[in-house]
C-alpha cells in the first residue's frame, strides 16, 4: 500500500461539464469501476499518442531496472500501444517497430539501440545517455 501512495499523486482538476459527461459515458460503455479510472485510462491513451521511439524506450528500460522479467514489460508497455506496429521477443532483447518508421531492440543489460525514420543509428548505454552510432565518412 505504501508503494502504491508514493506512485500516486492526488490532484484535482476543473473540467468543462461536457468533457465530465464523456467521460462518465467512456466509464459505462467500458464498465468500468469509477470516474477516475475512466479518467486516467482516457489520458493514458492520449499521452500514447504523443510518445516518441525514445520515450518508450526509456519507460522500457526504467521498469527494467525493477524487474527482469523483459516479456512482461513488453506486455506492459509495448502491447497495445497505438504506435507499436511490430514487436518480436528474442533470447535477451526484445526488439519493436513503430508506425513512425523507428526500430527499437532494447538488451536485458539494459541498453538499446535505435534507428529512427532516417535511417540514423543511436544508442542508450547502461547509464542512459544516448550516443549517436554515426560513423563519420
Amino acid at each position: 500500500m505504501a508503494a502504491d501512495k508514493e506512485s500516486t499523486q492526488r490532484r484535482v482538476y476543473v473540467l468543462p461539464t461536457e468533457l465530465v459527461d464523456r467521460i462518465t459515458k467512456f466509464q459505462a460503455d467500458m464498465q468500468l469501476p469509477s470516474e477516475v479510472e475512466a479518467a486516467r485510462r482516457l489520458l493514458d491513451e492520449a499521452l500514447k499518442h504523443r510518445d516518441d521511439a525514445e520515450a518508450i524506450t526509456r519507460r522500457f528500460l526504467d521498469r527494467l531496472k525493477e524487474t527482469r522479467m523483459m516479456s512482461d514489460i513488453a506486455k506492459d508497455v509495448l502491447v497495445g500501444h497505438p504506435l507499436i506496429s511490430s514487436l518480436k521477443i528474442n533470447p535477451g532483447s526484445i526488439s519493436f517497430g513503430m508506425t513512425t518508421g523507428d526500430q527499437v531492440t532494447v538488451f536485458q543489460d539494459g541498453t538499446a539501440s535505435m534507428v529512427d525514420r532516417h535511417k540514423r543509428p543511436f544508442s542508450i548505454n547502461a547509464d542512459g545517455q544516448i550516443t549517436n552510432d554515426e560513423v563519420p565518412f
